[in-house]
């Protein structure tokens, strides 16, 4: 056998396997006598390429209306089980995220829009996918893009899962960055009502953290949140000066010292503070400062829409949480100025700190 006949031979064999490696798409040798006339893509191949396409021009369409809202879109970046990706807004004009996350399954293609009447586009998902749905801890919307007209909708996903039928698509839910406005509300109510527990099952899980102070006084997570949020301002922040004021309103002493066990309910509060979402997730700049520098990090982040209503649950029902017992010595009227003097003070303590650290307008 030459040379020449041995190559052709081999590569005849291969080739169909390199272009597989290559192109992810099988070929198939077709002889014609013992003559090569060439290769021809399986017709099934045909169509996965198809809807390869498809699918890419809907993400693409997604990738092109998150830019104009000022939104991330963030595929999956492999196998998916229901999610083919994220999207995450940012604060106007600013690469600041504000916190609000939807996952997305997209579907492109018009056989996706021929089951439909007057009003809505019908879409029925798997059952495998309604459970994912319905455990994944994200708001979850569906997007159907037709390349055909380039017309795209979405639908909010959770609150349909509960009743049998298809998923329906509004045909006036156009995805566009118009919808920007309408999508971040639409986040906050999901969270709310289908992934976070309630006021009172957050606020009771603060409660079951204890520490003892003082010897006897057993205080919670509650006298924590007390003294690290602003009520007003809705905002949270981890400071030492705060913890110190709440330990020294609990000291019938003026001198208070730290030990392994404060540190210690300073963590699982900020464990807790996560584990609830009430805050935005600084647990990154946390653990640095934590673990690598045995630090307590001075973090300052906004509430949460769900931290709002769990701080506004905790002063509505102040006096079924917070143990007067141990201010008694303070002599205060009721629960409520109590409560009040502990995040007071514990503000004020933040503000004299931010003070002494800025420079005076003059040098001196």
């Amino acid at each position: 056998m030459s040379g020449r006949l041995f190559l052709f031979l081999k590569l005849k064999r291969l080739l169909p396997n390199i272009f597989l490696h290559l192109t992810g798409v099988p070929l198939r040798y077709t002889p014609a006598g013992e003559k090569c006339v060439g290769f021809q893509f399986r017709s099934s191949s045909k169509e996965a390429m198809t809807s390869i396409f498809q699918e890419d021009k809907g993400l693409n369409k997604i990738y092109s209306i998150c830019i104009d809202m000022n939104a991330i879109w963030r595929p999956t970046p492999n196998h998916d089980i229901g999610i083919d990706g994220q999207i995450e807004f940012l604060e106007p004009g600013t690469n600041l995220s504000t916190g609000h996350i939807v996952a997305v399954q997209s579907k492109s293609g018009p056989s996706y829009f021929a089951n439909q009447d007057q009003n809505y586009i019908k879409y029925y998902p798997k059952e495998k996918h309604r459970r994912y749905w319905k455990r994944i801890k994200l708001p979850v919307v569906l997007i159907l893009h037709n390349p055909d007209n380039d017309l795209t909708l979405y639908t909010r996903v959770k609150p349909q899962l509960d009743k049998e039928g298809p998923l329906l698509l509004d045909l006036n839910s156009i995805f566009t960055p118009s919808v920007r406005d309408s999508m971040i509300f639409e986040i906050e109510e999901d969270y709310e009502t289908f992934i976070n527990k309630s006021s009172l099952d957050i606020i009771e899980g603060f409660s079951r953290i204890k520490h003892i102070r003082e010897g006897q006084k057993e205080i919670t997570g509650i006298d924590f949140i007390l003294a690290c949020t602003n009520r007003s301002q809705q905002y949270l922040e981890l400071r030492m000066c705060r913890i110190n004021s709440l330990f020294h309103l609990l000291s019938e002493n003026s001198f208070i010292g730290l030990g392994n066990d404060d540190y210690d309910y300073i963590l699982r509060n900020t464990l807790q503070l996560h584990a609830q979402r009430i805050v935005p997730d600084f647990l990154e700049e946390f653990d640095e400062m934590w673990y690598e520098l045995h630090m307590v990090p001075e973090i300052s982040v906004p509430l949460t829409p769900v931290g709002i209503n769990a701080v506004e649950y905790l002063w509505e029902n102040i006096a079924s949480y917070l143990n007067s017992e141990n201010y008694k010595h303070l002599n205060f009227r009721n629960i409520d100025e109590l409560a009040r003097n502990i995040s007071n003070t514990a503000q004020s303590s933040s503000d004299r700190l931010d003070k002494s650290d800025r420079l005076p307008e003059e040098p001196r």
